[in-house]
């Protein structure tokens, strides 16, 4: 075979080689041809990326894993999908909103590659460390290479004026919370993120009596009304074909609204929100006038974000920090500018009596 010019060659290391994974012939993943001696008939039927049927391909070795990765809020997008089904009105998403969603969403979804080998095709694609295989993702080229403007930000204190999460300064990365069963499968049923048995402050810290606050909060605040700095909030969003994309700029804030979410893990009657990247017109371009329920769902939204501290504004004087302070609850005035349908949409999530 004559010698590859350097720019065609994919270079695989002896890490990788001297791995698990490197036992394996190419072929046992990739296919293709295995006898063949030039390049083009050796490629010839090759698939690239083969952990996009990690069920044909992943559980030969990984029994069931690939199976369950199929049905998670990772690659099913369900969460995305049962919003637009709501503010829609429609029980299976209409042509169009489908269309939309293979277009314009589905570079969003994750395949076993995309978190153990390369970063996500959506910033790019690309090989992390050669072809070797990551047991644990990489916080920045996996993790917040999606989840990064708002949770990657706010986690690593990468907004003007704002901390690092306490957990970050402490060395720890999105796997000492996030464990692989939660980002592998999901619970039946669910249809968003806080439908999951997700892991709880609770499960490490020790919320006890002998702390005079949470004696007193108990069940009635999230943590992170107490323990958030600001974070940030999109507007107006817009899926377009030729991708107008937001159409207000983002903005940190904090607000405090009621809790639309009670359950027996999300008891409280308070919990921080987050304003969404959503409004009536996001998707004229894909769906003219079929957000026919927009009010269906709230664009403030029930949120945790990832830049706790111990110590905020909150958790200095509660008189004016919190109590009689309508700044940092979230009240009808803060809509007074917004559309009829979000005024609708915010009903049980605004807050009319501010604690005295």
């Amino acid at each position: 075979m004559p010698p590859l010019e350097a720019w065609k060659k994919v270079l695989v290391s002896e890490e990788y080689l001297s791995s698990k994974h490197g036992e394996l012939a190419c072929t046992e993943c990739h296919g293709g041809p295995s006898t063949q001696e030039t390049m083009q008939v050796a490629h010839e039927n090759v698939v690239a990326a083969p952990s996009n049927d990690p069920v044909a391909n992943c559980d030969r070795c990984h029994t069931g894993v690939g199976a369950g990765h199929q049905t998670s809020l990772h690659v099913s997008l369900e969460g995305y999908r049962e919003t637009i089904r709501q503010r829609a009105g429609q029980s299976v998403l209409s042509p169009e909103l489908e269309s939309m969603m293979q277009t314009a969403c589905s570079s969003c979804h994750t395949s076993c590659g995309q978190c153990h080998i390369s970063r996500p095709k959506s910033v790019g694609g690309g090989f992390i460390s050669g072809h070797v295989f990551n047991k644990r993702p990489n916080m920045i080229l996996n993790c917040t290479a999606c989840h990064g403007s708002r949770i990657g930000e706010e986690f690593r204190g990468e907004h003007v004026g704002l901390s690092a999460d306490v957990h970050y300064n402490q060395g720890m990365q999105c796997g000492a919370c996030h464990d692989a069963d939660e980002a592998h499968t999901s619970d039946a049923n669910s249809v968003h993120r806080y439908d999951e048995s997700l892991t709880q402050c609770q499960d490490c810290h020790l919320v006890g009596s002998e702390n005079a606050y949470h004696a007193v909060h108990g069940d009635k605040l999230s943590c992170q009304v107490c323990h958030s700095q600001p974070y940030k909030n999109c507007y107006s969003c817009h899926v377009g074909k030729e991708s107008r994309g937001l159409q207000q700029p983002s903005e940190l804030g904090f607000k405090i609204g009621k809790n639309y979410l009670k359950s027996a893990a999300r008891p409280y009657d308070y919990t921080v929100v987050r304003h969404v990247p959503i409004a009536p017109d996001s998707y004229e371009e894909w769906a003219p006038g079929q957000l026919t329920n927009f009010a269906a769902l709230p664009t403030w939204k029930y949120a945790t974000p990832h830049n706790i501290q111990k110590n905020t504004p909150q958790t200095g004087d509660c008189t004016s920090s919190c109590h009689n302070n309508p700044d940092v609850f979230l009240t009808s005035a803060d809509l007074d500018s917004a559309s009829a349908e979000e005024q609708t949409a915010n009903a049980e999530v605004v807050v009319q009596n501010i604690p005295k």
